[in-house]
């Protein structure tokens, strides 16, 4: 563990702690840059106003349970869910009381010993789902997942003999050449893990019919622009997102060959020299917004005021 994990795992802390000042672990103008439904804030006082208010507003007795820590130069990254109870307003639903599980995924840039730059996928409509309400209406690719649920059952704690970036980038320039076989990828029992609304496959069979084939014959012209790749250990992470024009009908919206962006966030855990595990978040909700439509009904946690996205992060 190195200063960067060290900083960022206090700030953890702090948060549990419900600390009123974080200044002492952020840039003053760092950059929050959330998922649809999230929204992107461009201050400390945009964040704390804009996202952490309304977030402690609708959830109470908060914990947070990190799983995985990753650490390589400047930057850290982590999955995890905080466990919490519905305690206020959330997307019109008043409170209920229930136990909720709210799944994230962060990466962090430090600089000057402070955050400049914070990535995050806040699985806000995993949230609705458990109170009730399916943002995707029943089209999320989540419906080809097979109706029996099956456990992970693939081999564990055999570690990597190769660099997991070596491997990752070798994967990502197959999907960019659209390879068909991506078996020289990935083990035969590998599970790809991703957030409500694109499912959970098990194994390179269910993978490739359940999510692979769809997004090709969805998603054509597809140009992906990784913006940062991490390893740690056996594992290898990154944030980016793919360009690519809209060839089918994508929840009950007419497709129109429009270019489009598919944000996404992975996690790679190599064993041998494949992929054995891939934590993912691909942002659908985003896909349905910029294609006019808008799976939270105007209730997402953006700000009022449009996000500039021309603001970087503290140098």
């Amino acid at each position: 563990m190195g200063a960067v994990l060290d900083l960022v795992q206090d700030m953890e802390r702090a948060l549990g702690r419900s600390e009123p000042d974080l200044s002492p672990w952020f840039h003053a103008d760092f950059i929050w840059d959330g998922n649809e439904g999230c929204g992107r804030k461009t201050s400390l006082p945009d964040f704390e106003e804009n996202w952490r208010r309304p977030f402690h507003a609708a959830f109470g007795d908060c914990r947070f349970d990190t799983k995985l820590w990753l650490e390589d130069g400047d930057w850290a990254a982590c999955i995890g869910t905080c466990h919490a109870t519905h305690a206020g307003e959330f997307m019109g639903i008043a409170s209920t009381g229930r136990p909720l599980r709210v799944p994230y995924i962060d990466f962090w840039q430090v600089r000057d010993g402070r955050i400049a730059h914070n990535k995050v996928n806040v699985d806000l409509a995993s949230v609705a789902a458990q109170l009730g309400w399916d943002v995707f209406e029943g089209q999320g690719w989540d419906r080809l997942d097979p109706p029996t649920p099956r456990l992970w059952r693939g081999k564990q704690g055999q570690g990597a003999s190769a660099e997991p970036l070596d491997v990752v980038h070798a994967m990502e320039a197959a999907l960019q050449r659209s390879d068909v076989d991506v078996s020289e990828y990935f083990h035969d029992d590998f599970v790809w893990d991703a957030n409500y609304g694109c499912g959970l496959k098990h194994g390179l069979q269910e993978f490739e019919g359940g999510w692979y084939l769809p997004f090709r014959d969805f998603f054509g012209n597809r140009d992906f622009r990784t913006e940062h790749f991490m390893q740690d250990g056996d594992w290898a992470a990154c944030f980016g997102a793919c360009h690519a024009t809209l060839e089918t009908d994508f929840m009950g919206i007419p497709a129109t060959g429009q270019t489009i962006r598919i944000p996404y966030i992975d996690f790679w855990r190599i064993e041998d020299t494949k992929i054995a595990e891939n934590i993912v978040r691909v942002d659908f909700a985003s896909i349905v917004k910029q294609l006019g439509g808008d799976v939270f009904r105007g209730m997402g946690w953006e700000n009022a005021i449009p996000a500039d996205r021309n603001a970087h992060p503290a140098n």
